[in-house]
C-alpha cells in the first residue's frame, strides 16, 4: 500500500514495535506480561509486524526472542 515503517500499524503495534526496538530483544512472555494479551492476541499482533519487517525472531541460547528487523 505504499506505507513506510509503522505507517499504517495500530496503536498496539506501534507500542509493541518501540518496546521491542527499546529492548534489542524480548520475549513473547515478556510482551504478553507487559501488554496484557493473550498468546493468540500477541500472535495477531507480530503477523502483522513480521510482515512489514518490523520484527523477526531470533534464536539465542536455545531461547527464541523478538528483535527489530534492522
Amino acid at each position: 500500500m505504499g506505507l513506510k515503517g509503522t505507517e499504517g500499524l495500530t496503536e498496539l503495534q506501534k507500542a509493541i514495535y518501540e518496546f521491542v526496538r527499546g529492548k534489542s530483544k524480548v520475549t513473547r512472555e515478556q510482551l504478553i506480561e507487559n501488554f496484557g494479551l493473550t498468546e493468540a492476541e500477541l500472535q495477531t499482533q507480530l503477523a502483522t509486524l513480521r510482515h512489514c519487517e518490523l520484527v523477526k525472531g531470533y534464536k539465542e541460547d536455545g531461547r527464541i526472542y523478538l528483535v527489530p528487523f534492522d
